[in-house]
């Protein structure tokens, strides 16, 4: 699995280099930001991409 982003999020390539590390190490990866900075929205691009679900 690789995740490259999805037609409604642009993932920057330091994002993108972060979530596939994480994948590969099969490690969590924490994000942090201000409200609003799209955290849950990567969340849930995430989810879809990969077919599963999102538990909040």
């Amino acid at each position: 699995m690789k995740f490259e982003g999805t037609q409604s999020y642009v993932a920057t390539d330091d994002l993108k280099l972060a979530v596939n590390a994480a994948i590969t190490l099969q490690r969590p990866l924490l994000v942090k930001g201000e409200p609003g900075t799209g955290k849950t929205m990567l969340a849930e691009q995430l989810a879809e991409s990969f077919g599963t679900k999102l538990i909040t």
